[in-house]
């Protein structure tokens, strides 16, 4: 709703105003004032849209009026009134920004006529701010993105400049939570839950979507418990949406030069849901929640023996680290239990490095079961578990071929809305965890971001290669939301997908003027 203040000395004057406006259609909320010292008192305590002044007034003119509210609201619509031995004034007053005025007796058309240009005004001014601020939304999320992804300073220049509080806004994020959804929640729901989850949260958040089935949050509270929030999340995603998010949370962030490296942790961390499932949220820095006494027995050789069959080195050492742990030095296992565990392990191993030599197997488990000592037990598999990962360095050819397959399947399959770690590491017969872990060391990106990078690619050569329209072509790249898409491709490019179709707008030209 729209605010107008009438100045008036003439309180009939003012009436025949209001009498006016209520004729219109919109409603609006109308001031008053009985002359120019008056009103600049109402402007100073409150914005208003139009001014409706006339000229001549006591204490204060309309023209001081105009000059003075002009300096207060650059954008505010003036209008003013006067009657023909006024007209010099009114042409005086159009040097300060006046808009249109209408001559005394006030003529009902002539004013609506002047009050739908004024609202004209403000509609296209309005319009235009909503277009700027979009650009520049867009342009934020573009350059915080490849920020946050490659670390590069000529992206934190840009950020600097598109946030009106320069570094010091910047440094004003404290922490990160990385959540990662399945089936494209952050696609299909991303327009419903952000409303909803601010409304909820009562809080202010930075939200940032990196694709599909993944999406970071931005908070400036210095003190807040990050665990309890990051479970409150957990349970909205839960409750609302029927989704099972992991959430990922950061260390506590003092400037904005630690975000890159704080978020590649954060991607190492969300990895480790397919090992833990039902550990939904993992803190930076610490154990996965839930997870400070180390896992049963059973639990955990099955983990580790699924590892070495998956040679998933990453991972073993980890859960043989926290065997040793348990056992090294606790009493309250009997000699024969603890070498029985151990040498489960051993033949775990020795049966992927040689398989079928039984000899081999028999003298190191012969060997394992004269030791006398509990360290000796523990070097004799902790030797195994290097050769392993010695073996596994010298076959690294063969798992390039698993990444070229893998990336050769996407390449062709970009397409399929929900492909992703289970289904890619069910191809090449390895964990989704160990998959998204080789997959990053080798190519430098993640799974996620390496899907996302190959389809909108795939999109900028289908604008610029054909004349399907961008819905087809959201459909054609794995998109079921054609406005998502544009958004995303707007994010990953920082052009809209019409300016690419146009060839007007490139990559760094779509980096603001500096």
């Amino acid at each position: 709703m729209l605010t107008i203040l009438i100045v008036d000395d003439e309180k009939l004057e003012r009436n025949g105003i209001k009498f006016l406006l209520k004729r219109e259609q919109e409603e609006f909320r109308i001031l008053e004032a009985a002359n120019g010292k008056d009103a600049l008192g109402v402007l100073m305590r409150e914005p208003v849209d139009i001014l409706f002044s006339d000229v001549k007034m006591p204490y204060m003119s309309g023209l001081e009026l105009t000059g003075q509210a002009r300096e207060l609201y650059p954008d505010l619509e003036i209008v003013i009134f006067s009657g023909y031995n006024d007209f010099s004034y009114a042409k005086e007053a159009l040097r300060y920004g006046v808009v249109d005025y209408v001559l005394k007796p006030v003529d009902p058309e002539e004013f609506h006529r002047t009050l739908e240009r004024v609202i004209g005004h403000i509609d296209t001014r309005q319009a235009e701010e909503a277009e700027q601020n979009r650009q520049e939304d867009y342009l934020r999320k573009y350059f915080f993105i490849n920020y946050l992804y490659s670390g590069n300073r000529e992206n934190l220049d840009h950020l600097e400049k598109l946030f009106g509080g320069g570094r010091e806004e910047l440094n004003q994020c404290r922490r990160m939570i990385l959540a990662g959804a399945s089936n494209g929640f952050f696609e299909t729901e991303e327009e419903h839950f952000i409303g909803n989850l601010k409304e909820q949260f009562h809080r202010d958040l930075g939200y940032i979507n990196l694709n599909s089935n993944e999406s970071v949050f931005l908070f400036t509270e210095k003190y807040t418990d990050y665990r309890q929030l990051a479970r409150k999340l957990y349970e909205f995603f839960r409750n609302q949406y029927d989704c099972e998010c992991y959430l990922a949370v950061s260390a506590p962030l003092e400037r904005i030069e630690d975000v890159p490296e704080e978020f590649r942790k954060l991607e190492s961390l969300l990895e480790e849901q397919f090992y833990q499932p039902g550990q939904h949220v993992l803190i930076s820095g610490e154990e996965a929640e839930g997870q400070e006494a180390p896992a049963e027995d059973s639990e955990l050789m099955d983990r580790i023996s699924r590892e070495v069959r998956q040679k998933d080195v990453i991972h073993l050492k980890q859960d043989f680290g926290k065997l040793e742990q348990k056992y090294r030095g606790n009493r309250q296992f009997s000699e024969m239990y603890v070498k029985f565990v151990f040498s489960s392990i051993l033949k775990e191993v020795y049966e992927q490095l040689s398989p079928g030599d039984e000899k081999v197997l028999s003298r190191k488990v012969d060997r394992l079961y004269r030791c006398r000592k509990i360290q000796d037990v523990i070097g004799i598999v902790s030797d195994a578990v290097s050769e392993f990962e010695t073996s596994m360095n010298e076959q690294k050819d063969g798992m390039r071929e698993e990444i070229a397959k893998v990336k050769t399947y996407i390449q062709h399959h970009y397409s399929e809305k929900n492909i992703g770690a289970e289904e890619l590491a069910g191809m090449v017969y390895l964990s989704p965890g160990y998959l998204s872990a080789v997959f990053k060391e080798e190519t430098g990106v993640t799974l996620n971001r390496y899907i996302r990078e190959v389809r909108m690619e795939k999109a900028r050569e289908l604008l610029e290669g054909t004349n399907m329209k961008i819905a087809q072509i959201a459909k054609e790249v794995g998109f079921s939301n054609s406005s998502y898409f544009c958004r995303s491709f707007r994010e990953f490019f920082g052009n809209t997908p019409e300016s690419c179709r146009k060839g007007k707008v490139t990559d760094e030209e779509a980096a603001p003027v500096v």
